[in-house]
């Protein structure tokens, strides 16, 4: 099962694994996020951003991995030939993500994922 966080009372409250997601415009609010973690908290952060030198690490609990995800090197849609469009990468990485690291069953997930997802991010990319 997933609760959608919409702020970091929720996040830092999270029993289960953790999914944070956002764009460039959305950093200090990944930031602030991942500073309300516990040190036993787990999971995924993923930052999408226009290039790799706007890359700029985020300390993160020992269980939780941050992948950052620049559009200049990502292609659009399969077949098009298109430059990747904001949040298109972040929506393939989290579909990705949720795809193989959740049944959407809690019995056998064993606990819940809390989603966050950044304000930046173009719905029309997201499927969760």
């Amino acid at each position: 099962m997933y609760s959608i966080a919409s702020d970091a009372t929720l996040v830092s409250r999270a029993s289960g694994r953790v999914l944070l997601a956002g764009t460039e415009a959305d950093l200090d609010a990944l930031r602030a996020l991942v500073a309300t973690l516990g040190h036993r908290a787990r999971g995924q952060v993923f930052v999408e951003v226009p290039t790799a030198a706007e890359i700029d690490p985020i300390a993160t609990p020992e269980r939780v991995t941050v992948t950052w995800l620049p559009r200049d090197v990502r292609s659009g849609a399969m077949g098009t030939g298109l430059a990747c469009a904001p949040g298109q990468a972040l929506g393939r990485a989290v579909t990705a993500w949720i795809g193989e690291m959740s049944t959407g069953e809690l019995e056998l997930d064993g606990d819940e994922i809390c989603v966050w997802l950044g304000q930046a991010v173009p719905a029309e990319h997201l499927a969760v």
